[in-house]
């Protein structure tokens, strides 16, 4: 099982007809849960770990995850409202105006997760938003200190400079999160903000994602390239993160998640695991919001494009 840590919210993304913008609709959300969701859609073993509102829109967000094959085992719930995140289409990348301060996801307290329960996993994935704010960010950064060297964990800072009021403390929480991860994945538009080179330590994974480019993966000095599969494009929510279900579960499969592994994997393999995380994302792109798609759809798209 992979367990997706980090915040859970509320989308609104807008609904615009021939005359303009006329109002929203509401979409489970959040980085690590869009991962946690396409990790269950792609037919792996998929947890969310994190805390979600007892409010309404909190059980929507834990009816979601059910209703998408995810374990709640490891799901906490709070009294705090749910965060909620406005979104802008437009250009390349969508907007955000994010409500998080008080919210339920930012609440995880250090201790909430037992560190036993994740550490028996076959990987973490970490981020984004729950980085910005304590006590989230000092719960994430615990677990993931205790959880280093016992399974393999995957970071995506996703950074949004826009929620975040503590800049110098987030970087810092970033900063040590890019050290202590096995695998990471950045947008072009990460790295545009972050404003420093990121270098993998030697058996370490870096991955870039580039929109319509495709993907860049660097490992011990290797650097493979992987094109962006043909899409029609609705809307990029969302589909970073199925880039991210796609290589865990990629990883998984064939059985080279484990940090040694990983160090060792031939290019061919590494070809086939990005082929996998860039369909997924493509198919993403072409529904509104952040919608994975299930693993048929998925191999249907793999099977109609050229290697």
């Amino acid at each position: 099982m992979i367990a997706s840590l980090g915040e859970a919210l509320i989308d609104f993304t807008p609904v615009v007809a021939g005359d303009g913008q006329h109002g929203f609709h509401i979409r489970p959300g959040g980085s690590p849960y869009n991962v946690a969701v396409a990790v269950a859609r792609l037919g792996h073993a998929s947890a969310y770990a994190g805390k979600i509102s007892s409010d309404l829109f909190g059980d929507l967000l834990v009816r979601h995850l059910a209703e998408s094959g995810v374990c709640l085992d490891l799901v906490r719930r709070g009294s705090q409202p749910t965060a909620l995140a406005f979104v802008a289409l437009g250009g390349d990348e969508p907007s955000y105006d994010f409500r998080l301060d008080r919210t339920a996801t930012v609440g995880l307290q250090p201790g909430e997760l037992e560190v036993d329960a994740l550490g028996q996993l076959e990987a973490v994935h970490f981020g984004s938003l729950a980085l910005a704010l304590t006590p989230a960010r000092d719960a994430v950064l615990q677990l993931v200190e205790q959880l280093r060297g016992r399974v393999p964990l995957s970071f995506d800072p996703n950074l949004r400079p826009q929620a975040v009021s503590d800049w110098a403390g987030y970087r810092a929480a970033v900063r040590r999160s890019l050290e202590l991860a096995d695998l990471i994945k950045l947008s072009d538009r990460d790295l545009a903000i972050w404003g420093e080179e990121v270098r993998p330590r030697p058996a370490q994974v870096l991955i870039v994602t580039r929109g319509a480019e495709g993907s860049r993966l660097v490992i011990r000095g290797l650097e493979l390239r992987c094109p962006s599969a043909p899409c029609r494009v609705v809307d990029t929510v969302g589909a970073g993160d199925a880039f991210t279900a796609g290589l865990l579960v990629g990883l998984a499969e064939l059985r080279v998640l484990q940090p040694a592994q990983l160090a060792t994997v031939p290019e061919g393999i590494w070809r086939r695991v990005t082929r996998l995380a860039t369909a997924t994302a493509a198919l993403t792109c072409e529904r509104a919001g952040a919608d994975p798609p299930q693993r048929s759809t998925v191999e249907a798209r793999l099977a109609a494009w050229p290697p």
